[in-house]
């Protein structure tokens, strides 16, 4: 599973003052093939307990950043992200020198040569941070190009040529001294503190190295909140959560979302109260693949006329 965390403001909630912050977290299913579920859960606050209570009876890998609340969830193997390290390194480089420089995304579908590792020759020229952010390129490549490798293959091919990236990685962090709360220093820190859990995606090939899907996700409640700017009530909040789950599991899903929505709302009065009925209007199912992933003819689906579900 990946999470991640975002902030959100509510006007009318009990015991805070309207201008404190609260939370919009963020749980989506890994890579394991089955139908991608995105869940949205509005919280007061950011404590861990909320992730805790959220995942409790969850067991397996979590995927998430560096924050220090996900260690209150139990029974899960925690995943940190590579692309937190990646952007502190980037960070630390001096604008100027910046603009040269390709911060990679796994995700982009522009193709990119490969980067190469610096030479031992060739570090005294560079600034620590630029060769922090070629090892952390270096590892994005190579995960990028097993992307549509099976989960079997992915493991292999990532303990076979990531694993001595990983380790030249931390062998050239032991040798630094960097500046005291200096930008570089953070960097050097994060990647340090989160040696093993950086490194726990090669456990599993269905595991990815980065928490990006979750960021985008966080991303999607973003750019909304710059329109609706908050909440007036904690009802209005979990409503919220409720509704960008829906639209975003079926974004996954690549289904028409206002098709999808049209279609939950013309049927869920009649089978609200039938499992059955319920079950083939979730984002998956053969019947809303059929009828929401093309155009169809809403004249003739009404409240007053549509055909019965298939139950």
């Amino acid at each position: 599973m990946h999470a991640d965390e975002t902030t959100c403001q509510v006007l009318r909630e009990e015991g805070k003052a309207a201008e404190s912050i609260s939370y919009m977290w963020i749980y989506l299913s890994g890579n394991d093939g089955l139908p991608p579920i995105i869940l949205y859960d509005y919280q007061a606050g950011r404590a861990g307990k909320y992730a805790q209570q959220f995942l409790e009876g969850f067991h397996g890998m979590l995927q998430c950043d560096g924050y220090q609340g996900y260690n209150k969830v139990d029974n899960v193997l925690l995943v940190c992200c590579l692309d937190h390290c990646h952007r502190k390194f980037y960070e630390a480089i001096p604008a100027e020198r910046r603009k040269k420089l390709k911060l990679l995304d796994i995700n982009s579908e522009e193709e990119i040569k490969e980067p190469l590792l610096p030479k031992k020759e060739e570090i005294p020229g560079m600034i620590p941070a630029e060769v922090g952010l070629a090892y952390c390129n270096k590892l994005f490549f190579l995960e990028k190009q097993f992307r549509d490798l099976t989960p079997e293959e992915r493991k292999d091919r990532c303990l076979e040529t990531e694993v001595p990236v990983w380790e030249s990685f931390y062998a050239w962090l032991e040798q630094l001294n960097p500046v005291k709360r200096s930008k570089l220093e953070k960097a050097v820190i994060y990647a340090k503190n989160h040696k093993k859990t950086l490194r726990n995606y090669l456990q599993d090939g269905r595991c990815e190295i980065s928490n990006n899907a979750a960021e985008r996700r966080a991303k999607s409640y973003a750019i909304g909140r710059k329109a609706f700017l908050f909440h007036t009530s904690t009802a209005g909040a979990e409503a919220s959560a409720v509704m960008y789950s829906i639209v975003e599991t079926a974004k996954a899903k690549n289904l028409n979302v206002f098709q999808y929505l049209y279609t939950v709302l013309l049927y869920m009065p009649d089978y609200k109260n039938e499992p059955a009925g319920i079950e083939k209007l979730l984002p998956w199912s053969d019947f809303i693949k059929e009828r929401c992933s093309r155009l169809i003819d809403f004249e003739n689906q009404t409240s007053e006329y549509h055909e019965p579900l298939p139950v």
